[in-house]
């Protein structure tokens, strides 16, 4: 199982950089493999298409970078490595964000995924216990605006990691609003 996933990974990461040069829709399968140094067969053996590919890309960056990691690093540090991330990869979402209507919404649910890390995190360290609407509301609210944020500063060109302060500070300001 672990070679399928380094294959894939090998194939996302040509796909990637091929998007830091061309159009989406200019990019071949048989580019992309080209670029992998696989032969064209493989990437069917892993993905019908490239829109199941970016879907593959997607779920595995962001699963890799929250999911797998919230545990360990805890969310602020998971926050920063997230927008490091984003920053690092800024010609690929933007071209993504062009052209996959639905990312928006993929992005959206990862960060409300975090933030509910978040709250968890905060709820463990204070006697305060957080309903499920109050949960519910904070994770969105925030989740839409840092969406928006990081949607818009990433078309722009502009670094997300610089707003890393902010978002904290903003947080953890709102946390204390619920908990008092």
């Amino acid at each position: 199982m672990k070679k399928s996933i380094i294959t894939q990974k090998i194939i996302a990461k040509a796909f990637k950089d091929l998007m830091q040069s061309n159009a989406y829709h200019q990019i071949s399968v048989s580019d992309i493999m080209q670029t992998a140094k696989i032969r064209r067969q493989t990437f069917y053996n892993y993905f019908q298409n490239q829109e199941e590919l970016l879907s593959w890309i997607f779920e595995n960056d962001f699963a890799e970078l929250i999911n797998d990691n919230l545990d360990y690093y805890g969310w602020k540090n998971e926050l920063l490595l997230l927008l490091r991330y984003l920053d690092e990869n800024q010609i690929f979402y933007q071209k993504i964000f062009v052209i996959d209507k639905n990312f928006e919404h993929f992005f959206l649910i990862q960060w409300e995924n975090l933030l509910d890390k978040v709250i968890f995190d905060q709820e463990k360290k204070s006697a305060y216990h957080w309903s499920d609407l109050e949960k519910s509301f904070i994770c969105r609210y925030n989740a839409a605006a840092i969406c928006a944020i990081a949607k818009e500063s990433i078309i722009r060109g502009n670094s997300l990691e610089k707003l890393y302060f902010q978002i904290v500070k903003l947080l953890l300001a709102q946390i204390k609003i619920f908990e008092s």
